[in-house]
């Protein structure tokens, strides 16, 4: 006995160590296209202007917005989520098993944006633009909100209900088993499906999750709650197809070498992981917006006719009452 025991904790050991070294230390990634617009151009930024801010707080005695502490662990959280999943080795492993690949979707998609809409981090990274560039980022931002062609494209891509639309159609679309196919053989649609989950995501978060000074375009919090179960439902429908199906979907994931996991098994766990992780987000966004809707009642800044905001949605954002506060 005491001479086999050594052998099993090495061949134990030497098993954690080789866990390690294949899932967990190899395969780390930098993918360009989506990592230096969303990832690291922001929080280069949103750490230059943080101390800046900060150092201000002290000298005026207030806060500046987004300098709050659960502002900026809401802001860490977040885009320690998306640096995750398009830096780790999550990435490459959503290549191999889907419910690694529905980890990644649910990371992306449902998880960081409302945390990052929540943070309010636009007055921090604007206090992070490099003085030489701030005329530039000046003029970009007030042609993005005016009254041209470049600001009307603008209101029509931040309509809620396009957004809303869009981020079911994403949800839905990339689990065709086709598109899969094409999401994971070819890097350019890879590329193009990992944008389709950040912008998606963070469009239709935009609107539910207050983030000044750009107001939300659902300034009705039941509407937002009412937008909140529909997606809600629409993952929950997505989860329960996938895992009460008696046949695998996807032939990219079933015939990889190596891979001990059978294709039914991966697509089981996977709609597991949308079924339950998809909706703690969900929960905590409308719990804010259920704050949100007592806090105005009890200010009398609540209006809960939503028709008239149904038909001026299209102009742009505009509160119909006063700015809510956390």
């Amino acid at each position: 006995m005491s001479m086999t025991s050594p052998d099993m904790n090495m061949s134990f050991a030497s098993a954690q160590v080789g866990f390690v070294a294949k899932y967990l230390a190899a395969n780390w990634s930098l993918d360009p296209i989506i990592s230096v617009p969303f990832i690291l151009i922001p929080t280069i930024l949103y750490l230059r202007g943080l101390p800046v801010l900060l150092r201000q707080n002290q000298i005026n005695g207030e806060k500046a917005p987004g300098t709050e502490a659960k502002k900026i662990i809401s802001f860490a959280v977040g885009m320690g989520l998306w640096a995750l999943a398009f830096l780790s080795p999550i990435l490459f492993w959503s290549m191999v098993y889907l419910w690694v690949h529905m980890l990644f979707h649910v990371m992306v998609m449902i998880a960081a944006p409302p945390l990052l809409a929540g943070s309010r981090p636009w007055h921090v990274m604007k206090a992070g633009v490099p003085q030489s560039l701030r005329g530039l980022t000046e003029r970009i931002g007030a042609s993005l909100t005016g009254d041209g062609l470049t600001g009307s494209a603008v209101r029509v891509i931040t309509n809620p209900w396009l957004d809303f639309a869009y981020f079911n159609v994403v949800m839905w679309l990339w689990f065709v088993p086709k598109m899969m196919t094409y999401g994971v053989d070819n890097k350019y649609v890879m590329d193009i499906m990992h944008l389709s989950f950040i912008t998606a995501g963070f469009l239709l978060f935009f609107h539910l999750v207050d983030s000044p000074p750009y107001p939300s375009r659902i300034p009705n919090p039941i509407v937002r709650l009412g937008v909140i179960l529909g997606c809600t439902y629409s993952s929950w429908a997505l989860a329960m197809i996938l895992g009460l199906t008696h046949h695998p979907w996807f032939a990219v994931y079933s015939h990889i070498p190596s891979k001990t996991l059978s294709p039914m098994a991966d697509q089981q766990i996977g709609a597991s992981i949308l079924w339950v992780l998809c909706m703690e987000p969900f929960v905590y966004t409308a719990y804010y917006n259920i704050y949100l809707w007592l806090n105005m009642s009890e200010k009398g800044t609540f209006r809960d006719n939503a028709l008239p905001w149904i038909k001026r949605v299209r102009r742009g954002p505009a509160y119909s009452a006063a700015e809510p506060e956390d």
